[in-house]
Parts: structure tokens; sequence; C-alpha cells
């Protein structure tokens, strides 16, 4: 029985309510390879992300178990669920084909990643165009509220960054406040950063101590590098261009900060995996 890997997204509760929330992708997943005489070795979850970045965790955790696997294919409810826009449909198709791996389309029947038939090209592009006019409705209705909330200084929406956590008791809005618990993890990433000045051997460091992320898993380089970049953990936050100080304590001192992204560009410059 050939082993596979399914892949969940849901960037929106909008997204759920048009039948891509998380159970109904893993369900149909589940339900496919029940049927195909598949075995489900995994299932990789980006939940609260956008299709249109590249540096997701639950995507990166997909692609390096394809390569330190023998597993050669990849069970989706619908491409849309892996890619939302050109620039990360090329970058991704582009890591599957080096590794030799097939993606399953559930919803599009005759998918398939290295087609270069026209009909196939077209009418596989029309279905992920037509996601993506969805994807820009759905922005144009949330994008004026998440702006005013970066210009107050609070997180948009979504999940919260490691080491912090929602608090809605007590208080008449929902507010985010430092995770005793998990901060402590942030705080070692970066100091290990300094002191090793390498992802792999930082990487190497927390699979040795057994600390792990909020879902269990091992930390890859990609999530340990988003950490490192995320200005939320110095007091701000970020949405697109607009840079603001944020209502949340910082974990990271900006002396801190500061000196990782010098290292980090060090390394760019250097061509080290940082």
């Amino acid at each position: 029985m050939e082993k596979v890997l399914g892949y969940v997204r849901v960037s929106t509760e909008t997204q759920a309510e048009k039948g891509y929330g998380k159970e109904v992708q893993e369900s149909a997943i589940q339900e496919y390879c029940d049927n195909n005489n598949l075995s489900l070795d995994a299932v990789f979850r980006d939940l609260g992300v956008s299709g249109t970045l590249l540096e997701r965790q639950g995507l990166s955790g997909l692609l390096t178990t394809l390569s330190e696997k023998d597993i050669k294919t990849i069970v989706v409810m619908n491409t849309s669920r892996l890619w939302r826009e050109d620039t990360a449909k090329v970058l991704i198709k582009r890591e599957l084909q080096k590794m030799s791996v097939n993606v399953i389309s559930i919803e599009q029947k005759d998918y398939n990643l290295y087609s270069k038939e026209p009909n196939d090209f077209l009418i596989n592009g029309m279905i992920e165009l037509l996601d993506q006019y969805d994807r820009l409705n759905i922005n144009k209705k949330l994008a004026k509220g998440r702006i005013q909330k970066v210009k107050a200084g609070i997180k948009a929406c979504g999940n919260t960054p490691l080491g912090y956590k929602w608090k809605r008791e007590g208080v008449v809005k929902p507010i985010i406040v430092q995770d005793k618990e998990t901060m402590r993890v942030v705080q070692i990433i970066f100091k290990k950063y300094l002191e090793l000045k390498s992802l792999l051997k930082v990487q190497r460091y927390l699979k040795e101590e057994n600390i792990r992320t909020q879902r269990g898993n091992q930390f890859s380089t990609m999530a340990i590098k988003n950490i490192l970049n995320n200005r939320f953990y110095i007091g701000e936050i970020k949405h697109a261009d607009l840079i603001v100080k944020g209502t949340h304590n910082p974990i990271i001192s900006m002396v801190i900060f500061g000196k990782v992204q010098a290292q980090l560009e060090r390394n760019k410059r250097k061509g080290f995996l940082n």
C-alpha cells in the first residue's frame, strides 16, 4: 500500500463556511485514501495562514518530511490549499518537482503537476483563478478592519505567535498576553542562535533538548527563522508595509533582535544556511 501525506490549509472562517474547513478537508483526504488503497502517513496543517505565503510551518514540515521519507504523493482537497498566487505556485511546484512528488487534488480529478497539455493547463488555471477571485473578495471585506486594528497597535486576527496567548476572561475584548511557558522557548531560540550562529545547529539543539512546537512537532529551520524574523517579539505589529508599536509586551529586547538580524544577514551574504 502506497504511503501518502495530506496537507490542509484554512485561512479564514469564511473558507470554513464555504466547505474548506479543517475537518472537511481532513475527512475528504482520509476518505479518498481509504477508497483508493492509500496509507495516510501524516497530515500537515496550516490554520489561519494565507496561501500566498511561502513561509508556513505546516508546508515546511510537509516539504521536510518528503525530503526525508520515501513518500512521493501528496493528497489535498484542492491545489488552492497549497498555493494562492502565481509566485507561490511556481516556487512550490519547483520544490515538489525536484523531489519527483505527485499531487492528488480531490476536487480536480485530472490534475497533474507535470502536465503540459493545453486543455489541462487551461482548466486547472481557470479553477485556480476562480479561487483567487474568491480570495480577493474576502480580502476586500476584511482589509479595512485589519488595517484599523494594526494602526491601533492590536494584532488583527488569527493565532498568536509562539510565546503569547489570547486572554478572553475578565476583559471587554480579547487581548494578547505573554504565555510564561512558551515565551521561554522563544528566548532560548534567540539566545542559541546568537551562540551557535546557525539555524541547523539551533534545530539540533532543540531536538536534543526535546523542545517542541505548540503542536508537539520538532522545529524546522524555516520555523526557527520565522521566529527570529518576527518583529512581534519586540513589541511591534506588522501588516504589509505598515509597522506600528503594539499594545502587547515584548519578549525580546531590541538589542538582541538587532544582533540576530545582523547575524542572519551575515550568513546570507556568505551563502550559509543561516
